[in-house]
């Protein structure tokens, strides 16, 4: 029987990505595959590996996380947009 991918990319039509990848990509616990719960733990690791970077960079502590924050919303941004075209709650 075949899996229903939940993650945002295969729900909302962009790209035909299996959960495993998604993953294996982002060191997710295999468990999150197949299930709705993957989208949110995806975008939270997603936005921790950002302030890791930009911290890396230099950035300070509240500098990386007014950066993350604003692409948070962003990303939330376009997961509401893709609900509506897609009629499916993704997060």
């Amino acid at each position: 029987m075949a899996k229903t991918s939940y993650n945002y990319m295969n729900q909302s039509g962009a790209a035909p990505v299996d959960d495993m990848e998604v993953v294996n990509a982002l060191k997710l616990d295999p468990e999150l595959a197949y299930t709705p719960g993957i989208n949110k733990a995806a975008l939270d690791v997603a936005m921790m590996q950002a302030k890791q970077g930009y911290i890396e960079r230099g950035e300070s502590e509240d500098t990386a996380n007014a950066l993350v924050e604003e692409h948070r919303q962003d990303v939330m941004k376009q997961i509401k947009a893709a609900e509506k075209v897609s009629g499916k709650k993704l997060l």
